[in-house]
C-alpha cells in the first residue's frame, strides 16, 4: 500500500445541494496516486490525453543552506494530481495509468470538481501550480492580516502563526478531507499599509 494510503479513504463526498455544472464550462478533476509518483502520472496524462493540463501543486518554503536562505519547492497535497481540459469520453481511462490509485468522485458518481473544490483547483492552475508567499501585516493586537496571496482566501482558516519563521498553518478542505499545511508569508510594515490605504 502507498505511504499516503489513508488519504485515499473516504474521498467520496456528498455533492452540495443544488450544485450545477455546465458541460460547456471548463472542468477540473483530481487523481489520487502513489506519493512521490505525481510527476510520472502527469507525464502519462500529457502523453495519453492531448490537450490536457495537469499539475501536482507545490508550495515555496525557505530553508537555510550554507548560511543563506534559499527557496525550495515542497508538495502541497502529496499524492494528488489536478487536471483540466479532458474529453469526457476518455476520463475513465485514467484509472488504468501506472501509479494512479483512483479518480476522485462524489457520491453521485460525478468526477468533475465543483463548489469549493473547483475554486481551489482553479486558483492552483492560475498560480501555475506553485503557491508562493502571501503578503501580510500584524495589527497592534498582533493579529495577522493577509493582504494578498493564497492565504488571502483562507485567512479565516488560519490555525497557528509562527511569526519568527513567517509561516502560518492553514486548514484547506479538499474533496471532503481537511489538510493542515504551513505556508509562508512576507511581512510589510503596518504603518506603511495604513498610509497606503489612506492615499
Amino acid at each position: 500500500m502507498p505511504e499516503e494510503s489513508s488519504a485515499a479513504r473516504d474521498v467520496r463526498v456528498q455533492t452540495d445541494a443544488g450544485a450545477t455544472l455546465s458541460r460547456d464550462s471548463e472542468q477540473y478533476g483530481c487523481l489520487f496516486c502513489r506519493t512521490g509518483r505525481e510527476e510520472s502520472v502527469i507525464r502519462q496524462l500529457e502523453k495519453r490525453f492531448p490537450g490536457i493540463e495537469a499539475i501536482a501543486p507545490v508550495k515555496l518554503r525557505r530553508r537555510r543552506m550554507g548560511g543563506m536562505l534559499v527557496d525550495e519547492r515542497v508538495s502541497l497535497f502529496p499524492g494528488y494530481v489536478f487536471f483540466r481540459n479532458v474529453e469526457l469520453a476518455t476520463f475513465g481511462l485514467m484509472n488504468r495509468l501506472e501509479h494512479v490509485l483512483r479518480l476522485l468522485t462524489y457520491r453521485d458518481g460525478t468526477w468533475w470538481l465543483h463548489g469549493w473544490d473547483e475554486q481551489l483547483a482553479r486558483r492552483l492552475f492560475e498560480a501555475g501550480g506553485v503557491v508562493g508567499y502571501s503578503t501580510a501585516y500584524f495589527d497592534e493586537g498582533q493579529r495577522i492580516h493577509i493582504l494578498e496571496g493564497f492565504l488571502k482566501d483562507h485567512e479565516g482558516s488560519i490555525t497557528r502563526v509562527n511569526r519568527r519563521a513567517k509561516t502560518a498553518e492553514v486548514r484547506v478542505d479538499l474533496h471532503g478531507k481537511q489538510f493542515y499545511v504551513w505556508l509562508g508569508f512576507e511581512v510589510i510594515d503596518e504603518k506603511h499599509e495604513v498610509a497606503k490605504s489612506g492615499d
